[in-house]
C-alpha cells in the first residue's frame, strides 16, 4: 500500500529505507490508520527478526515510516526457484519463530504472516516485515478471550476476514477472534512451502483454498520425493492444527523444538513474569495455605524420589573384533555366544570369520572369500559367492547355502544382494536386480515387490509374516525409508526421511524394528521403531553405530563405524622411467566426503559434491583450486555434474527434484540460471566441448527417454539417441560423439550421422570415461581390489594402451573406486575419490 525508497539519513550518514503513502492512499481513513499501525507495530519491537524502525513523520501531508534498508530478496522469490532444502527452510524458520516470538511478547500478532512478507538477507538474516495488519490480542491463556483490538484506537469487527488466503488460520477464516496461535498456524503454512515447494492449502479459488483450511490436511511431506526429517514434519503438523489448543501454544515453544531440531540456539531469552506485589499482599491467607501446600509436596516428592528404582545401568559394550579392517556383515549363531562375520581385515580381501566365547581370536571359516547375509535357526548360512561390491556395505553375488561347520556352498540364485532366513529355517526372502528392477521376493520365486529404488537390509520378522527391508533413492544414494511387506505384498512405510540407513534387526518379540540411521547429516545411531510408528533412540554414541543382529536371548551385535572419503589428484607418469604406477597423489580433499570431482581442460580447477554432515542432506556443490587452495562453495542441494573447459561455468542437478531442474551456476563472477522443461526429469548433465550446448540423459514422460542436446538459454530439448546413459555421459572434443550403452555393450554414436558404432574393446566391468583432445581417443577405467586401472584405447584400431594404475597407499578398508573419475583431456591430470571404512564389532547383554 505504499512506495518504498532507498535513502539517505544525513544525519546519521547511513542508507535507509523510506516508505511513504501516496497522497490518494492518505486519504483513505483506513490505509492511513493501517499505516500508522505498522509504525507502531514495528516502532514497538526490538529484535533482530523484525525490521527496524528509525522514525515516522509526513512531507506534504504524505505520511512517511523510516526504517532500516535490507539487502537480499523476499522469501517468496526464493520459493519461486523451488523448495529449500530441509537444512536451510530450519534455520530460516527458526528465526522467523524467534521474530514472532519477539512480537508476542508484547501481544502483537502479525496476522499476515506470508512468504512475501519474510524478507531474507544477503546475510541469511531473516527478517519479519509488514505488521500493516497487526493488532493487540488476547493471551491464550487468559481465562476469558477480551475483544481484540488493532494497534490504533479502532477495534476489528467480530466475523470481519483479515489476512491473506492461503495463509490464514481457521478461527481468521470464521472471522473469530485472533490470538498469537493464529500466526503459529500461518507460521506452519510457510514452512510446508519452503520444504515441499507446494503451498499447504492451494485450490482454484479463494472460497475453496479457505474450505481447504477448515477441513483438510495438507499432502504428507513423507510423500514428497526429496526426504523430510520425521522431527521437521511433526513440527509442521503441529503447527497446523485445526484447534489453536492443539497447537504449539507459544512461538518461544515453537523456536525451542526448531532450535533442538536444528542444532542452533536461540539468541531471544524469554522474558521473566513479573509478579503483582499489590494483589499478592492483598492475599496473605492463600499464601500461607500454598506454602504448606507446597512444603507437604515437596516432602511426599522427596520421599519418593528416595524410594524410586535407579535408572537402568547405560549400555555395557564388549569388543568383540580387534583387526583393522572393514565389517561387513555380522550375526549371531544359534548358541547365541558365536559370531560369524564377514570382513575385509589388515588390507587383505573380503572373507567370513568366526568368533567364539572361548577363542576370541578371528579365525577364517573356510568360505574362500564367500560374504555372509544370514544365519538359519537350523545352523545354515546364506552367503554370497563371488560377490562384487554396490555400495556403502552392500554386494551383488551368487546366493548360496553352506552348512554352519563348513562344507562347499550350494548355490541357489544368481544376481543376488541380501538374503534373510525365515524363523523356522526352511525359506529365504532374497532382493535381488532383474535388468534396472529391484525385486523383493519371499520365499524365493514369489515376488512381493518390484522397485525402480534400490532395496538393502532385509529382516524376516520372528513370527514369520513380515518382512522389513529399507528402499534408497534410484541412485546409490543410502538415504531412505523404512518398509513393512507382508507375505501377500502389501507394503506400508513405518518410518521415512532418514539418511544413512546402515543395517536392521528385529526385537525377540517382534513389536519393535532397530534401525541405524542419522538425521540432518549428523552420525548415525541405533534407533527403534514400532509397528504402530512410534520411534525411540536405543543408543546413540560419540561413534556412528550399526545394528548388526539381535538374539533371540536379547544379546545384541553392533559395530562401530569410521569412514572417510577423500579426493586426490594424480600426474600421468608416462615417459618416466618409473613407469604408469609411480605417480604421487595430491591430495584435494575437503570435510570428510568429497564425490564425483570435474576437472578443467588444464586441470587447475576441480569442481565436487560435498557429502559430508557439514552439508547436510540435500548436499554442496564446491570448486577448489588444484593447487590446494581452499574449496569456495558455489551451489547447495544437488550434485555436480559437468565443469566448462575453462572451468567457469558448472551444472548442478538437484535429485530427485520434481521440477526437473538443471543449474548453471558462476565459478566466479556471473549470475545463475536455472533451467526446466515439462516433462523431461534430467537424470546426468554434461557440457558440450563449446561451453554453450549441454547433453543431458534424462527420463521424458509419455515419450522415450535417453539423450539429449538443449543449450544454456534452455531450449526445447531434441532427442538424439533413446537408450541408456554412460554415466556421465561425456562427449567428445569435436562435439559429434557420444558414448551410449548397446546391446549389452558399449557403443559411440554419432550426432551428425545419427547412427552407432560398437566398441567391442571394452571389457565386461570396464567403462570409457573421457576422450583425448583429437576425439580419435578415449580413456576407460577398470576398478581392482587395489584401485583403479587406466587406459587409452585407439577407436579406430581399438589398439589398448596401459596409460596409468593407481592405487591409494592405505588398503585397509578401502572401499572399491567405482565411481568415474575426471581425467583431462590431454590424460594429464586424474582426479577421483575414494573411501575408507573401518570398524569394529561389539556386543551387548543390557542394550535397550
Amino acid at each position: 500500500m505504499g512506495e518504498v525508497y532507498r535513502a539517505r539519513d544525513t544525519r546519521l550518514s547511513r542508507e535507509v529505507a523510506l516508505k511513504v503513502l501516496p497522497e490518494f492512499f492518505a486519504r483513505d481513513a483506513d490505509r492511513l490508520r493501517r499505516f500508522e499501525q505498522e509504525a507502531r507495530a514495528v516502532a514497538a519491537l526490538n529484535h533482530p527478526n523484525i525490521l527496524a524502525i528509525y522514525d515516522i513523520g509526513k512531507h506534504d501531508d504524505a505520511p512517511y515510516i523510516v526504517s532500516e534498508l535490507l539487502e537480499g530478496a523476499s522469501l517468496r522469490a526464493e520459493l519461486d526457484r523451488g523448495p529449500l532444502t530441509p537444512r536451510k527452510a530450519s534455520e530460516y524458520a527458526a528465526q522467523i519463530a524467534q521474530g514472532l516470538a519477539a512480537a508476542h511478547d508484547r501481544n502483537i500478532v502479525h496476522r499476515d504472516l506470508k512468504p512475501d512478507n519474510v524478507f531474507i538477507t544477503k546475510e541469511g538474516r531473516v527478517k519479519i516485515l509488514d505488521f500493516g495488519l497487526a493488532k493487540v490480542a488476547p493471551n491464550p491463556a487468559a481465562a476469558a478471550p477480551s475483544a481484540g483490538l488493532t494497534l490504533t484506537s479502532s477495534p476489528t469487527e467480530a466475523g470481519v476476514v483479515m489476512g491473506t488466503v492461503g495463509y490464514m488460520a481457521p478461527e481468521q477464516v470464521r472471522g473469530a477472534v485472533v490470538d498469537s496461535r493464529t500466526d503459529i498456524f500461518a507460521f506452519g503454512a510457510v514452512l510446508y512451502e519452503m520444504i515441499s515447494g507446494q503451498r499447504a492449502f492451494h485450490r482454484d479459488t479463494a472460497a475453496e483454498t479457505m474450505t481447504a483450511i477448515l477441513k483438510d490436511d495438507p499432502p504428507e511431506l513423507s510423500e514428497m520425493d526429496h526426504p523430510v526429517s520425521p522431527g521437521l514434519e511433526r513440527i509442521v503438523r503441529r503447527c497446523l492444527e485445526k484447534q489453536p489448543e492443539q497447537r504449539f501454544q507459544s512461538a518461544k515453544d515453537l523456536a525451542f523444538a526448531l532450535d533442538a531440531l536444528t542444532g542452533t540456539s536461540s539468541k531471544s531469552a524469554p522474558h521473566a513474569a513479573v509478579p503483582d506485589i499489590k494483589d499478592r499482599a492483598a492475599r496473605p491467607g492463600w499464601i500461607a495455605v500454598a506454602a504448606t501446600s507446597v512444603l507437604s509436596l515437596a516432602l511426599g516428592a522427596a520421599i519418593v524420589w528416595f524410594l524410586r528404582p535407579g535408572p537402568p545401568p547405560p549400555p555395557a559394550f564388549k569388543k568383540v573384533s580387534f583387526h583393522r579392517g572393514e565389517v561387513i556383515r555380522a550375526r549371531m549363531a544359534p548358541d547365541g555366544k558365536t559370531v560369524i562375520y564377514s570382513a575385509r581385515l589388515n588390507g587383505g580381501e573380503l572373507d567370513t570369520y568366526t568368533i567364539r566365547d572361548e577363542y576370541p581370536e578371528s579365525k577364517p571359516l573356510g568360505l574362500h572369500g564367500a560374504s555372509l547375509l544370514s544365519i538359519s535357526s537350523q545352523g545354515q548360512l546364506a552367503v554370497l559367492v563371488h560377490p562384487q561390491y554396490f555400495a556403502h556395505f552392500q554386494w551383488f553375488g551368487t546366493l548360496a547355502a553352506s552348512p554352519l561347520g563348513g562344507g562347499a556352498p550350494r548355490e541357489l540364485l544368481e544376481n543376488v544382494a541380501d538374503a534373510d532366513w525365515s524363523p523356522n529355517g526352511n525359506d529365504l526372502a532374497v532382493i535381488d536386480r532383474d535388468h534396472n528392477q529391484w525385486r523383493l521376493q519371499y520365499p524365493v520365486g514369489k515376488v512381493l515387490m518390484q522397485s525402480g529404488n534400490w532395496l538393502s537390509d532385509l529382516r524376516v520378522s520372528p513370527d514369520g509374516k513380515q518382512v522389513a527391508v529399507f528402499r534408497h533413492p534410484p541412485n546409490v544414494d543410502d538415504r531412505g525409508d523404512v518398509l513393512l511387506i507382508d507375505r501377500d505384498g502389501k507394503v506400508r512405510v513405518v518410518s521415512t526421511g532418514w539418511e544413512s540407513l546402515e543395517g536392521m534387526a528385529w526385537a525377540p518379540s517382534g513389536k519393535e524394528i532397530w534401525f541405524s540411521a542419522a538425521e540432518a547429516g549428523e552420525q548415525y545411531c541405533i534407533r527403534a521403531i514400532s509397528l504402530s510408528g512410534k520411534q525411540r533412540m536405543v543408543n546413540c554414541g560419540t561413534s556412528p553405530t550399526r545394528i548388526q543382529d539381535i538374539a533371540p536371548s536379547g544379546r545384541s551385535l553392533v559395530s562401530t563405524e569410521e569412514h572417510q572419503v577423500k579426493m586426490a589428484l594424480t600426474e600421468h607418469a608416462h615417459g618416466t622411467n618409473s613407469g604408469p604406477d609411480s605417480s604421487e597423489e595430491r591430495d584435494l580433499s575437503w570435510l570428510d566426503s568429497p564425490y564425483g570431482p570435474h576437472l578443467s581442460s588444464d586441470g587447475g580447477e576441480v569442481l565436487f559434491t560435498d557429502q559430508s554432515g557439514e552439508a547436510g542432506n540435500q548436499y554442496g556443490v564446491y570448486v577448489r583450486k588444484t593447487d590446494g587452495s581452499p574449496a569456495v562453495r558455489i551451489g547447495e542441494g544437488g550434485f555436480a555434474t559437468d565443469l566448462t573447459a575453462d572451468g567457469k561455468w558448472a551444472l548442478i542437478l538437484l535429485p530427485g527434484d520434481p521440477a526437473g531442474r538443471v543449474q548453471i551456476v558462476p565459478v566466479g563472477p556471473g549470475q545463475p540460471t536455472v533451467l526446466h522443461w515439462e516433462g523431461i526429469q534430467p537424470l546426468w548433465a554434461t557440457w558440450f566441448p563449446d561451453g554453450q550446448h549441454i547433453m543431458l540423459v534424462a527420463d521424458h514422460s509419455g515419450q522415450a527417454g535417453g539423450f539429449y542436446i538443449t543449450d544454456q538459454n534452455g531450449s526445447a530439448p531434441k532427442l538424439v539417441w533413446p537408450g541408456d546413459g554412460a554415466g556421465d555421459a561425456r562427449v567428445a572434443p569435436d562435439g559429434q560423439l557420444f558414448f551410449v550403452r548397446e546391446k549389452g555393450g558399449w557403443a559411440v554414436r554419432s550426432i551428425a550421422a545419427g547412427s552407432n558404432r560398437p566398441i567391442p574393446s571394452i571389457q565386461g566391468r570396464e567403462f570409457p570415461i573421457g576422450w583425448t583432445s583429437d576425439s580419435k581417443h578415449f580413456f576407460t577405467q577398470i576398478s581392482t581390489p587395489t584401485g583403479l586401472t587406466i587406459n587409452k584405447i585407439d577407436l579406430n584400431s581399438d589398439h589398448r594402451e596401459l596409460w596409468q594404475v593407481i592405487k591409494p597407499k592405505d588398503q585397509v578398508g578401502l572401499n572399491p573406486l567405482s565411481a568415474p573419475i575426471a581425467i583431462t583431456p590431454d590424460g594429464r591430470w586424474m582426479a577421483y575419490h575414494y573411501g575408507t571404512q573401518l570398524g569394529q564389532l561389539y556386543r551387548s547383554d543390557n542394550l535397550k
